[in-house]
């Protein structure tokens, strides 16, 4: 009767343990960068290795040609890339909520990405999980690891399987660390958000560098002159 009453109690410890944990997985609306209302940062590419970028992608290796720029972000959803390729051509491209306006030598292209999140860049290609960014993706817990938080990122609608994994540091709510995997599960790159910076009570990487699938540094680019929540005209991100 004791023995039994001793693996009863085990069991129950053993499930009041298990529902701790359950508890205790941390919600990833925690570590958005809600409070970045606005944030602006001109971008100087350090590293460019164009044989290791064209294994990534194309468009990635062009993108990197483009050595200087600059970023303004407006929560929720709007964002502005400039780019220069010194001497010889600017560009920009606009997200603003649904709506994607690139423009650039002999191009003037609007897109219309409803349904299609991974079509545009947000916030999390900078470093940071914009909080609306959860309105198109949903957020998993996967595990923690060297103390960091790691969350699988993948889009809302139905079939999609492309997926970002993220180590998101706690005390930053920098994505340390950023896998991802297009829809056949492949992994096609990786980020490292690196130097984290406190500008305005807010944390911001300072550098990113970008691997391809063979760990090969790709590409690295270093934020400067940031500023964060400071008023934007509406007209920067006017399609």
């Amino acid at each position: 009767m004791v023995y039994r009453f001793k693996q009863c109690l085990l069991v129950a410890l053993l499930l009041l343990t298990v529902s701790a944990t359950v508890q205790a997985a941390p919600d990833i609306r925690t570590l958005t960068s809600g409070s970045v209302k606005t944030l602006q940062l001109s971008s100087v590419i350090v590293t460019e290795n164009q044989d290791e970028l064209q294994t990534i992608d194309g468009d990635i290796a062009l993108a990197y040609r483009l050595h200087r720029g600059s970023m303004a972000y407006e929560q929720p959803g709007k964002l502005r890339i400039d780019a220069t390729i010194p001497h010889l051509a600017t560009g920009y491209y606009i997200v603003n909520g649904n709506q994607k306006l690139t423009v650039a030598p002999f191009v003037h292209k609007v897109q219309d990405t409803t349904g299609a999140p991974g079509k545009r860049q947000s916030l999390l290609d900078f470093g940071l999980v914009p909080p609306e960014l959860l309105t198109d993706y949903t957020a998993k817990f996967l595990r923690r690891e060297s103390g960091l938080l790691v969350f699988q990122l993948q889009p809302k609608q139905a079939g999609e399987t492309q997926k970002d994994i993220v180590w998101i540091d706690p005390k930053t709510h920098i994505t340390s660390q950023r896998y991802n995997y297009n829809r056949e599960g492949k992994l096609t790159k990786w980020f490292l958000y690196k130097n984290p910076k406190l500008v305005g009570g807010i944390y911001v990487p300072t550098r990113v560098e970008l691997y391809n699938p063979k760990n090969k540094l790709a590409g690295a680019t270093v934020y400067e002159n940031i500023r964060v929540n400071t008023p934007l005209s509406d007209s920067l991100f006017k399609i």
